[in-house]
């Protein structure tokens, strides 16, 4: 009887361990501190601006698919697109942008801490330059996670960042979640032409 006690003993130890670890690798955001690189996607003929789109990967990765699709079609829409990483240092430098695109996970209803953290710190763009060394004037923010989006989701990624409420300094960012499950082209096509037009 001593023995089995232990073995459920032993095994609920390495469950709580599991559930720990899978916890905090979510809540700390681990994944975050992989996002250091950045690449530069040119346009083929005359460039309209300049795009910037910062990514947390997420534990999945999906999050980055979904930000290389935005910059490929940013980047068809004629802007030279930074891709970088969420702690890159091509991402601490929004100057001379006239687009910023910003996405992560969605755990939880909310997005991955680096990624509220880094729109809460985000200045204020200006209209045009010369006002001020923050020029962009669109603002996109994306989740990623499972399922098929709804209304829901997008009023609890805006509720999750301050910056996204109605009186924050993004109030009037596009914000989107795109689910795994749905078609990644076109939803990333959508969202980057409501970011354009």
């Amino acid at each position: 009887m001593r023995k089995i006690f232990k073995i459920i003993i032993a095994i609920f130890a390495v469950l709580i361990i599991v559930v720990g670890s899978f916890g905090a690798i979510i809540f700390l955001d681990v994944a975050a501190y992989t996002a250091t690189g950045s690449q530069t996607l040119t346009p083929t003929g005359t460039s309209v601006g300049k795009a910037l789109v910062v990514f947390d990967p997420g534990l999945s990765g999906t999050a980055k698919g979904v930000a290389d699709k935005v910059a490929i079609d940013l980047q068809a829409n004629s802007y030279i697109v930074t891709e970088a990483g969420v702690k890159s240092s091509a991402a601490a430098n929004t100057t001379e942008y006239s687009v910023v695109v910003v996405g992560g996970p969605v755990y939880a209803g909310a997005l991955s801490s680096s990624i509220k953290d880094y729109l809460n710190n985000l200045p204020s763009g200006h209209a045009s330059p010369g006002y001020g060394p923050y020029i962009f004037t669109r603002v996109g923010v994306f989740g990623s996670g499972q399922g098929a989006t709804s209304q829901g989701d997008i009023d609890m990624i805006k509720n999750s960042v301050s910056a996204l409420s109605a009186n924050g300094t993004l109030s009037n960012a596009i914000v989107v979640k795109i689910g795994q499950k749905e078609d990644l082209n076109t939803r990333a096509q959508d969202f980057v032409n409501q970011i354009v037009t």
